[in-house]
């Protein structure tokens, strides 16, 4: 079991696509940023309890491909965290993603 206290060592390593797109989730350009920032290291502590609106959490969880309360809370909290950073990220990698295959595109949520 992996510690609560980070102060105790980190979790056991994932694959990064666990890492990035847990429950099924599809990747987010936002959780590609946050984990490039170092937002997802280490163990996930903080608990929350919150009412949503059903039609909200709905459509996020569609948009990334999962049911997931955790995975959609991350995505979304991904997003705000990392909302600045977007046009610096796409400028590095524009060139990047202009070589990139058409059909590997398709599977990225722009």
């Amino acid at each position: 079991m992996a510690p609560k206290n980070p102060e105790h060592g980190s979790v056991s390593p994932r694959p990064r696509a666990a890492r990035v797109a847990s429950g099924g989730a599809k990747s987010t350009i936002a959780l590609r940023i946050a984990e490039g920032m170092g937002l997802l290291a280490g163990p996930k502590t903080k608990h929350f309890n919150a009412k949503v609106s059903p039609k909200l959490f709905q459509a996020a969880a569609k948009r990334i491909g999962t049911t997931s309360p955790a995975a959609v809370i991350n995505a979304a909290l991904a997003s705000l965290a990392t909302e600045d950073e977007l046009g610096p990220w796409l400028a590095r990698n524009w060139g990047v993603l202009g070589d990139t295959p058409p059909e590997l595109l398709n599977q990225i949520d722009l």
